[in-house]
Order: C-alpha cells, then sequence, then structure tokens
C-alpha cells in the first residue's frame, strides 16, 4: 500500500519536474545573448583635399595652397563589442584603424582666384599614415515586422587621421621630405539601422549622419620659417554621412561570418587657419575647408555569449 502510494506520488512529481526543466532550457534557448563581439580585418582606400584662402577675408587668391592626398591604400583592424541592455536596447563600443601603405600627395599654390595660374606644384610620396575611427553607439529596436527591423542609433565619435608628405624621387628638392597632417573629428552621430533575416542569412544596412568639430595641426619640416613642431593649424565644423552594408551567415547558433562594405564621407566647413612662425607674429587666413572619403571591404567573425 505503501509502495504503491509512494509510486503514484513520484509519477506525477517527476512529470511536473520534466516539465519545469522542459520550460527553463526553452527559456534559456529564447533568452537573447547579452554579449557580442566582432573582430574583422580588409583593406580601405581614401581621399583627402584641404585648400587655404590669401587672407582672413576669403581673396588675395581665393586659393592660394591646396594639399590632395590620392588613391590611399592599406590594410584595416577593427573590433565592435556590443552590449545588449534589454531585448530591444544595446550598446556598441567601435574601433577601426587602417594603416596607409600606398598613395600620393598634390601640393598646389596659386596665385589667382579659382586656382588659376599656379606658380608651384609637386606629387610627392604618401605612403605612410593611418586613420582611426571610434564610436559608441546606442540603439533601440523602433519596429519589428516578421524577420525586418529598424533600429534607430545615437552615438558619440571620434575619428584621427596621420597623413605625409614624403620625398618624392623626381624631386631632389624634396630630399628629407617628412611633412604630417595629423585631422581630428569630435562629434556625435544619428541614424538608423535596417535588417532583414532570411531562412541562411541576414542583410542589414545603416545609414549615419554626424556633426562634428574639425582641429588639425601640420608639421612642416622642410620650410625654415615655419615653427616646429606646430607649422600651422587648423579649425572648423564638418557633416559627416556614412554607410554599411552587412551580409551575415550564421555557422552555428552564436557564431556568424560577416561581410561589411563601409563608405564614410566628411565634409568640412570654411574656419580658420593659423600659421606660425619663428621670427614673425602668427598669422591668420581663412581655412577653404577640407573633404574626406574612405571606402573599405571587411570581413569579421560574430561572436555571441
Amino acid at each position: 500500500m505503501l509502495i504503491a502510494f509512494r509510486i503514484s506520488f513520484i509519477k506525477p512529481f517527476l512529470a511536473c519536474l520534466t516539465f519545469v526543466l522542459f520550460c527553463q532550457t526553452v527559456s534559456a534557448q529564447n533568452k537573447p545573448y547579452k554579449w557580442v563581439v566582432k573582430p574583422y580585418a580588409g583593406i580601405q582606400q581614401s581621399r583627402f583635399d584641404w585648400s587655404i584662402a590669401g587672407n582672413a577675408a576669403g581673396t588675395n587668391p581665393n586659393v592660394l595652397s591646396e594639399l590632395i592626398w590620392k588613391n590611399l591604400k592599406g590594410p584595416s583592424f577593427g573590433l565592435d563589442i556590443k552590449y545588449n541592455i534589454t531585448e530591444r536596447l544595446s550598446i556598441k563600443a567601435a574601433n577601426q584603424y587602417g594603416s596607409i601603405s600606398k598613395g600620393e600627395a598634390e601640393d598646389t599654390d596659386y596665385a589667382d582666384d579659382n586656382r588659376q595660374n599656379a606658380f608651384y606644384f609637386d606629387l610627392l610620396n604618401a605612403n605612410k599614415g593611418y586613420l582611426y575611427d571610434a564610436s559608441l553607439q546606442l540603439s533601440y529596436q523602433l519596429f519589428k515586422s516578421g524577420d525586418f527591423n529598424i533600429n534607430p542609433i545615437v552615438g558619440l565619435s571620434y575619428h584621427q587621421q596621420k597623413f605625409h608628405l614624403l620625398e618624392s624621387a623626381n624631386n631632389p628638392d624634396s630630399k628629407g621630405l617628412n611633412s604630417t597632417y595629423v585631422a581630428r573629428y569630435k562629434g556625435f552621430d544619428f541614424g538608423a539601422e535596417f535588417v532583414l533575416k532570411m531562412q541562411k542569412f541576414s542583410i542589414g544596412a545603416t545609414v549615419l549622419s554626424g556633426f562634428y568639430t574639425y582641429s588639425a595641426k601640420a608639421n612642416w619640416n622642410l620650410i625654415p620659417d615655419f615653427a616646429k613642431p606646430v607649422s600651422f593649424t587648423h579649425k572648423a565644423n564638418s557633416f559627416s554621412l556614412s554607410g554599411d552594408i552587412n551580409l551575415a551567415i550564421p555557422l552555428n547558433k552564436s557564431l556568424r561570418l560577416e561581410v561589411d562594405y563601409k563608405i564614410n564621407n566628411i565634409n568640412t566647413y570654411s574656419g580658420v587657419d593659423k600659421a606660425y612662425f619663428n621670427s614673425r607674429p602668427t598669422e591668420e587666413t581663412q581655412f577653404n575647408g577640407a573633404s574626406f572619403r574612405k571606402n573599405a571591404v571587411l570581413l569579421g567573425l560574430n561572436f555571441s555569449f
């Protein structure tokens, strides 16, 4: 009698225990991952230019000196770390470093307005330098319809670039040239991410706009009249428009292979150019602005845990 009672009690108890464990397992499987880590590497190409006028009024001439760095190429590496605060809200820290291993630069001075009557031109090597990008972004899943998501994004950004002017074998006067121009952008971004999840892959597109303060300093090492290590500085405001197209292929439940194509365009408006000299006072002219363009193809692994 007692044994039969125990057996009759144990059976429903085991059934209830099995049901509870099953519910916990399903809940754990449906629970989203808290951390996402994505290292990646690829190649990047960029272009950068700026110019100044002859005086603070932007005249005499309106373009006095212009620098253009073009065909800048090299490897790029990055690491993204994302934390899911809730099922809808997440924060991501991103870092990307690109090395400039190939490129050239044009240095031109003009006597007349609108880039007329050039009295100096040089084509120089620029196969040295780097591009660094860092951001902290907050995203929220605002809209979800089936497998399609829209996630607004706001965040802070910092960009730093170092460009070189190096001696050219075609110009004996450039021997020993190693001038540098370091540009920094600081500000905030806003935009959205659009994600479509398919059965075997997912496609995402991110569009961001940014407002930045721009500051730059240069060291023109072969001009004796310029002060060193800061020969002149630039200050202005910038507007950025960037995009990212992402293709993700799941390898298992916590690992994905991802391919990204990233573009970044930053336009800097007119501002102030300050030139520092060894034997005369600082001079101010109009900084006409700058333009930066970059695109990159990147391959990464996305780990979730």
